[in-house]
């Protein structure tokens, strides 16, 4: 209102309705420009949230190939350290006395852990897992 009346006082009467149309319009582009700069700013933060949504799911997927390495080192040492809890048992197997027979086992053991650490690796890229 104070707006009319300065815009009154200033071009009199006659001009009034010309006048308060200009003012009209005037306070619909910078409307127009608050609304785009608001449009602006929400287009940005949502590709900020999009390109951070990308690079969590990044470090998810990176975090979870690293576990599954974890794992599969746990499921090979596991397998190992089953068999020599099976050759640790005091049982009388005649095993006893070979000399080499110590030898034999732990090269079998750690045979056995690196060719499943070989299969399980292979496997996991042929599912595109790793």
């Amino acid at each position: 209102m104070q707006d009319l009346d300065l815009l009154s006082k200033i071009c009199g009467n006659g001009n009034l309705h010309d006048e308060v149309e200009m003012l009209f319009e005037d306070y619909l582009l910078q409307f127009d420009e608050v609304l785009s700069a608001v449009r602006d700013s929400t287009r940005d933060v949502k590709n900020s949230e999009e390109v951070m949504e990308i690079e969590l799911d990044l470090l998810r997927n990176r975090i979870l190939r690293f576990e599954l390495i974890i794992e599969m080192i746990g499921l090979m040492v596991g397998t190992g350290a089953a068999v020599t809890g099976l050759f640790g048992m005091n049982l009388v197997s005649g095993g006893e006395d070979h000399k080499q027979l110590f030898y034999i086992v732990s090269g079998v053991i750690v045979v056995l852990m690196g060719t499943m650490g070989v299969t399980l690796l292979r496997q996991c890229r042929l599912d595109n897992i790793l």
